[in-house]
């Protein structure tokens, strides 16, 4: 992630920062390893006696995270699985939707790839929260936790499971 700056005072369009801080700097308090803040446009810098640099800054997007999955299921139990998550994650994604933790999210069946196999049918989940508080929230809401051991026991092996602060979105 290359040098942390610390940020020493902040309110919505200043920051006061060390005076080495760049634009393209990520700044912000550490929570689960994720930045607040990223410098995007340096407005105006002031020098102080204490040597630090105050920049105003616009346009400071917050940091989501991005969560990626391949799910692998038998092929003769793909239909089960998806009644299975419409009938149970769907709604449980709709409600985090509505309420602001969950940005995105989707299942899509695999039609074409270099990873696959016969009688083995994979899906793509992809979802993007607003942090991992977001995350660790839906993980452990009883309505999920009730669902997973019936979708992974269709499972012929566990899934490929990727997360991360999101860095380019458009």
């Amino acid at each position: 992630m290359g040098r942390r700056e610390p940020v020493l005072s902040q309110n919505p369009t200043c920051l006061a920062v060390s005076p080495s801080t760049k634009s393209g700097a990520r700044l912000g308090y550490e929570n689960d390893h994720q930045y607040l803040f990223v410098v995007s446009e340096v407005v105006s810098e002031t020098s102080s006696k204490q040597n630090i640099v105050i920049w105003e800054i616009r346009d400071v997007p917050n940091m989501t995270q991005t969560n990626a999955i391949i799910l692998r299921f038998r092929e003769e139990e793909a239909g089960n699985f998806e009644a299975l998550f419409k009938k149970e994650v769907l709604p449980l994604w709709r409600q985090f939707k509505a309420r602001g933790k969950i940005i995105a999210a989707s299942l899509t069946p695999v039609q074409d790839g270099n990873r696959g196999r016969k009688g083995v049918r994979d899906y793509i989940l992809h979802v993007e929260v607003p942090g991992m508080a977001e995350h660790s929230e839906f993980d452990s809401n009883a309505s999920f936790l009730k669902f997973l051991p019936r979708a992974q026991a269709m499972q012929p092996e566990e899934p490929l499971v990727w997360l991360g602060n999101t860095l380019f979105q458009v």
